[in-house]
């Protein structure tokens, strides 16, 4: 039997509190959701409210399942829903799409489903070897960066944050250039980056950015989860080429999403 710490119950038991108070009549599931995503309260009712209002009494289990990013049942007179968290958030086009696959109905329905899937599937976490994980790529150094940028912020207690090259997601219309993982404090960048030319200033700025994460993790305002928080912003403004890594991106931002 896994032990919970005190704290660890205690906002378990907030999250499930806060969940189900909403007007939905099936249960809303959240932990299951890696600890940094459980505070998107307010994005996650609003989808299980649209779910009901077409498919009536609906128990939605948000996940962070690596393989099997939907399914549906019906059981007797409610539907039971499990969707990866990355569909928290989704447009209506989205959602109805998943009435229509927990319905049955046709094969548009998986179409866009699976179109959400692959343009979202950087969001699919997986755990990492810490043998397998590699900073040192062929144009780039993730590890002597990482080691630069907190030593010029001086952050004490974040020795522990390991870094590496992630997978090459390919989506079609975005690209997330990099994540931090809360659970295994793993920040990983997109490999896409690791090119000759990619300037080193713009690679910085992916990894600044995802430390300042671990450094102001989300809060919740208003039940909303807020990611970048205003204290979050401000620290990211401090980085010596910002405006300089934003104008980059912008020019750039065809020639990575169109790589070959």
């Amino acid at each position: 039997m896994n032990q919970r710490t005190l704290w660890e119950w205690v906002e378990l038991h907030t999250l499930r509190e806060s969940a189900n108070r909403t007007s939905t009549r099936g249960a809303l599931v959240l932990n299951e959701l890696p600890s940094d995503m459980r505070m998107a309260i307010a994005e996650a009712q609003a989808l299980h409210r649209s779910l009901e209002r077409e498919l009536g009494v609906v128990d939605l289990v948000l996940t962070d399942n690596r393989r099997r990013m939907v399914s549906s049942r019906k059981r007797k007179n409610r539907y039971v829903v499990r969707i990866h968290h990355m569909f928290i958030g989704c447009d209506h086009a989205t959602a109805d799409a998943l009435i229509g696959l927990a319905r049955g109905q046709g094969e548009e329905s998986r179409e866009l489903i699976r179109a959400y899937i692959d343009e979202h599937r950087d969001e699919i976490r997986f755990e990492q070897d810490a043998d397998n994980r590699q900073s040192d790529g062929a144009h780039h150094d993730l590890q002597s960066m990482l080691d630069v940028i907190r030593a010029e912020l001086g952050l004490d207690g974040f020795e522990d944050i390991a870094i590496t090259w992630g997978r090459d997601g390919r989506g079609r219309r975005s690209i997330r250039f990099g994540s931090y993982d809360f659970d295994q404090r793993l920040i990983r960048v997109h490999p896409v980056l690791d090119q000759d030319w990619v300037p080193d200033f713009f690679v910085a700025f992916i990894v600044y950015h995802e430390i300042l994460h671990a450094v102001h993790p989300p809060n919740r305002n208003n039940s909303r989860r807020c990611v970048h928080t205003p204290e979050f912003r401000e620290m990211e403004m401090r980085y010596a080429h910002y405006n300089e890594a934003l104008a980059w991106e912008h020019l750039n931002i065809h020639k990575l999403l169109n790589r070959k």
